[in-house]
């Protein structure tokens, strides 16, 4: 456990008035404090924090319980702060998953960007389905342009795929799997290792920023360079009503340090990047560069996923067509 405390006078400035949460708050996440989401985002959230007066204590690597249980535990207010992963919590936000489609940006600021555009208050994802369930999103860990890693089989068609077993972290990723002709394991990051070591899997969907958290270098024998076969975006949350109990002052010093957060993490992990692919190649990864003619055949069967997702939550009445569409918009404003 990592704890911070804030200076004495100046947690006395935002001393809660009666009905009024204290300062202290607990975070707590799944992810090592290796992982970029920690070392990037977490970890600047936890200075401004401690700047503002608040007393934080930080509980990662699952100290609290896995990436499933953490939301209901911020919802029961065990938890002040925790992550809400679409991808682990389908049956939860369905929708949520539209950030998790393929192709829609390799850039990680425009699509925190984008999806803080849905998650924030009056957002179709906030009113549809955080609202709801008593939580607010307060910044987004999202990284975009995952690539197919594979132990043994060098991947550059979609034809390469078919047929492999592939860890998927659920959502939208299961919809991309079956397009592909690839058998989806649900499974977490942190179990990847292990399963491919043992060959219970062929490969993942993975971005390189995120490989040497878990060490998949070691077990990765191919990786292709430049599908963006999606993303995967983790909302950090807090409940309403321990929002509610916040005095507007305490409010205040959340926003600006999760926007810190949200600002630092999107560019260290585009910083990152090449050099994550550098490691990943001197480990003796060898990289399939996804261009021309194999570009092509990958698109339209991506672009085909997209509008199955869509329609499919359409058909259960869930707004999958809107969602995809303001998702879309969100991210061509923020490529501007």
């Amino acid at each position: 456990m990592l704890a911070l405390t804030g200076c004495a006078a100046e947690a006395d400035a935002i001393s809660p008035a009666a009905g009024q949460k204290d300062d202290s708050i607990r975070l707590a996440d799944s992810y090592s404090t290796s992982h970029p989401f920690a070392r990037h985002g977490v970890s600047v959230f936890l200075e401004k924090m401690e700047a503002a007066g608040f007393d934080v204590s930080y509980f990662p690597s699952g100290q609290m319980g896995s990436a499933q249980d953490l939301a209901a535990l911020v919802k029961s207010e065990v938890l002040d702060i925790g992550p809400a992963s679409a991808a682990y919590l389908e049956d939860q936000f369905p929708l949520s998953s539209v950030s998790d489609l393929p192709n829609m940006t390799d850039d990680a600021c425009v699509a925190s960007g984008a999806m803080m555009d849905l998650l924030g208050e009056g957002g179709i994802l906030y009113e549809a389905e955080y609202r709801p369930q008593g939580l607010r999103p307060l910044w987004i860990s999202i990284i975009p342009g995952y690539e197919v890693m594979t132990a043994s089989t060098q991947v550059t068609t979609p034809d390469d795929v078919d047929g492999l077993v592939m860890r998927s972290s659920g959502g939208a990723f299961d919809v991309t799997m079956e397009a592909i002709g690839a058998t989806a394991v649900s499974m977490s990051a942190g179990d990847t290792y292990e399963a491919m070591t043992r060959g219970t899997i062929d490969g993942t969907p993975m971005p390189y920023v995120s490989v040497a958290s878990y060490s998949l270098e070691e077990v990765t024998g191919y990786s292709t360079d430049g599908l963006n076969l999606g993303s995967v975006g983790i909302p950090y949350v807090i409940s309403e009503e321990t929002w509610d109990a916040l005095s507007r002052e305490q409010q205040a010093s959340v926003r600006l340090a999760s926007a810190a957060a949200s600002q630092s993490l999107c560019d260290g992990l585009n910083e990152e990047r090449e050099a994550a692919r550098k490691k990943m190649s001197d480990a003796g990864v060898s990289f399939s560069r996804i261009e021309g003619s194999d570009a092509a055949a990958w698109d339209a069967i991506l672009a085909d996923v997209r509008v199955t997702w869509a329609r499919s939550l359409d058909k259960i009445n869930l707004p999958g067509t809107n969602v995809l569409s303001a998702y879309e918009e969100a991210v061509k404003r923020h490529e501007k």
